[in-house]
């Protein structure tokens, strides 16, 4: 009998078992792959001010540093925000997820790989461990596989398709502005976007992400006039939760975290930095539990700050997507006319947009733009 069973072996998996090691109690971390960090889904472009606020060591997981980013309305306007300091990082998954995984193992996290959940009855979870099937038993269980998630399917929690975003991505060798990301709007990726984000001056990520419809040929359209070398290479393909946070984390003696909670920003599907944050909010929530005898429903209140930050990036995202391509563009040269790059350089933040959205307050020729259709209630 575990105290606390994780379910999946990602970067918020390993942060809430390690968290919760720290504290005292026996974890198991249940991982359906045979290794660690792989594979990989991810754009892997993270704040620093993320990293920084978690206390997190990068080390050689660190590929490339950014200082802004050049955002394109579909008719090609751009807005330029650039910072004399890095904003971000572009991280080798792999080598991160396994910085956070040596991590777990010396604080005592045992972890069982190429093990999947198949079942769930109260304590007992069923798995199956390279074909074979098994039980464990645990107090607690914590849903961390991602976005289609097991753990959340059989906690009842339905996830209609509608809140997701499909993606995909690959790599290219070309001729890329290596401090800073490129993040295009388009028809081609209806309710969502396609970047780049550059590892080197010759190599990038290029992502794209969209609603409905056939996101590989989305993809080629979207990369059919860029000067990259062909074909690329390391492609993959992935579903992102884009939602309205959830009410609720806590089901019985299950508690959902990361992209199973759908605690990513809806403006760009990110979830590393907030998914690691709400995983120590959660690990101390089990602390509390076990110390003090609080319910894990505390988990739920405990994080009200961070759905604030995830109802202010859904409520960008709804407006982004109540908007044509005409009304894009208007958009764009609306904000550049009142010097919003300026605003931003200074007040930007990418994980969390109420902190400068608040500021707005302060710039009449910005907050008229878009108050009534943010809904924003500063």
């Amino acid at each position: 009998m575990y105290a606390v069973a994780v379910i999946g072996g990602g970067p918020i998996g390993l942060k809430v078992a390690t968290e919760v090691r720290r504290q005292g109690f026996d974890c198991v971390v249940i991982e359906e792959h045979p290794s660690i960090g792989r594979p990989v889904n991810c754009s892997g472009l993270i704040s620093r001010s993320g990293v920084e606020g978690l206390g997190l060591s990068l080390g050689d997981s660190i590929v490339n540093k950014v200082f802004g980013a050049r955002i394109f309305s579909p008719n090609g306007n751009s807005i330029s925000v650039r910072r004399e300091e890095p904003v971000a990082y572009v991280i080798d998954r792999e080598k991160f997820d396994r910085r956070l995984y040596d991590e777990a193992l010396r604080e005592g996290v045992e972890v069982k790989l190429d093990t999947k959940i198949i079942g769930l009855n109260g304590e007992t979870i069923f798995t199956q461990h390279k074909g074979r099937g098994e039980l464990l038993k645990a107090k607690i269980v914590i849903g961390a596989d991602g976005a289609v998630s097991k753990a959340r399917e059989l906690a009842g929690v339905n996830a209609p398709r509608e809140n997701f975003v499909q993606a995909y991505q690959a790599k290219a060798r070309g001729n890329f502005e290596r401090e800073l990301v490129e993040l295009r709007f388009g028809g081609f990726a209806r309710n969502f976007f396609g970047w780049i984000i550059p590892e080197s001056a010759n190599t990038a990520r290029i992502w794209l992400g969209m609603g409905m419809g056939n996101v590989k040929d989305a993809f080629r359209e979207f990369t059919a006039g860029m000067p990259v070398q062909r074909p690329m290479f390391a492609q993959s393909s992935a579903l992102i939760p884009v939602a309205e946070p959830m009410k609720e984390y806590v089901y019985g003696n299950v508690a959902l975290a990361g992209d199973a909670a759908f605690q990513t920003k809806a403006t760009t599907g990110g979830g590393i930095i907030i998914g690691m944050n709400s995983a120590k909010v959660l690990a101390d929530t089990i602390g509390e539990h076990y110390k003090s005898g609080k319910p894990l429903a505390e988990y739920n209140k405990r994080m009200a700050p961070l759905k604030k930050e995830l109802d202010m990036h859904w409520r960008i995202r709804s407006y982004l997507n109540s908007m044509n391509d005409a009304q894009m563009d208007k958009l764009f040269e609306r904000l550049k006319r009142a010097r919003i790059e300026e605003f931003l350089e200074k007040e930007g933040d990418m994980d969390r947009p109420s902190k400068f959205l608040g500021k707005l307050l302060f710039k009449p020729a910005l907050w008229k733009l878009v108050p009534g259709a943010f809904g924003l209630r500063f």
